[in-house]
C-alpha cells in the first residue's frame, strides 16, 4: 500500500534518468585486537537492488597488523542507472540516497562491517561529472574500529521525461492506468458467444467446429457410426442411417410441368 501511495504522489512531477559509475580505488579498515578479517567486498545497495564489487583480499599494515588496506591497482566500476523525480516547477531533485557497504567474508559466511549513504541528487548533473570522494563509513560491528573508502563518483545525464512516460516507468513504476492498458468487454462477450455456436450436439456427443471446416455430411458420418453401435443389424438402426444419409443429400429444386396443349384429339 506504500508503494501505490509513493506512485500516485509522483503524477505531474518531472523524472529524469541518470547514469552513475563508482569506481573504487582505495578501502581503509581498522579492527579491534584479536581479529582480522578475511576477504572484503564492497556492495552499492538500496532496498532490494545490490551491485557487489569482486572479493578482495584485507592486507595488514607493517606498523599496525589491525589496521590494513585493499587496493585496486586499476579501478573497479560499478554503474547503476538511477531515476530522480522534482516537482514541475522546483529546481532541485528530490533525495534519493544509496549505500556503501562493507562485507566481510570468511568461510563463505558473510558479515557486514561498516556502510555509509549517500544522496545522488547532489551529484546529478545536465553535463558529464566526476567526482573524487572520500567516504567515512559508520562502524556496523564491534569489531570494526574504523573505515574509510576513497572513490570516483561519474555522472551521465540519460534522458528527461515525465514520471508517467512509458520509457521513464520501468524505475518510477506503473503510476496510472491508461485506456489501452484495459480490453473492451464487449469484444469479450461477442468472443464468448461465437465459441458457444461452434458446438454442435448430434446424438449425445459434442463436435466442435472450426471456422465451418466441416459440414453436414462430415456430422452424419461421424454420427452413424456411434447409432450402429447400439445395436448391429436391427431394422431400426438401418433406418436411421438411411434418414442421415437421405438428409444428408443436396436439396434439388423439384422439377416443374408444364401442360402444353397438344393437337387436337378427338374422344
Amino acid at each position: 500500500m506504500t508503494s501505490v501511495w509513493k506512485r500516485l504522489q509522483r503524477v505531474g512531477k518531472k523524472a529524469s534518468k541518470f547514469q552513475f559509475v563508482a569506481s573504487y580505488q582505495e578501502l581503509s579498515l581498522e579492527c579491534t585486537k584479536k581479529w582480522q578479517p578475511d576477504k572484503l567486498r564492497v556492495v552499492w545497495t538500496r532496498r532490494n537492488r545490490r551491485m557487489v564489487s569482486k572479493l578482495h583480499s584485507w592486507q595488514p599494515g607493517i606498523k599496525n597488523p589491525y589496521r590494513g588496506m585493499v587496493v585496486w591497482p586499476v579501478p573497479e566500476n560499478i554503474d547503476i542507472s538511477v531515476t530522480l523525480f522534482k516537482e514541475a516547477n522546483a529546481d532541485e531533485f528530490e533525495d534519493k540516497e544509496w549505500t556503501f557497504v562493507i562485507e566481510g567474508e570468511n568461510k563463505g559466511h558473510r558479515k557486514v562491517l561498516a556502510s555509509a549513504d549517500i544522496n545522488l541528487k547532489k551529484f546529478a548533473s545536465p553535463t558529464p561529472t566526476q567526482t573524487d570522494l572520500t567516504l567515512t563509513l559508520k562502524p556496523l560491528s564491534v569489531k570494526v574500529v574504523e573505515a574509510t573508502l576513497k572513490l570516483s563518483l561519474s555522472c551521465v545525464f540519460v534522458r528527461e521525461g515525465k514520471a508517467t512516460d512509458e520509457d521513464m516507468q520501468s524505475l518510477a513504476s506503473l503510476m496510472s492506468v491508461k485506456p489501452t492498458d484495459i480490453g473492451n468487454l464487449d469484444d469479450f462477450n461477442e468472443s464468448d458467444e461465437d465459441e458457444d455456436k461452434k458446438s454442435v450436439t448430434v446424438t449425445g456427443s459434442t463436435f466442435p467446429f472450426s471456422q465451418g471446416n466441416k459440414d453436414k455430411t462430415s456430422v452424419a458420418k461421424e454420427a452413424a457410426p456411434s447409432t450402429l453401435s447400439r445395436g448391429e443389424g436391427s431394422p431400426q438402426n438401418h433406418r436411421a442411417v438411411a434418414n442421415i444419409k437421405i438428409s444428408t443429400q443436396p436439396l434439388r429444386p423439384a422439377a416443374t410441368t408444364e401442360n402444353k396443349a397438344g393437337p387436337g384429339r378427338t374422344r
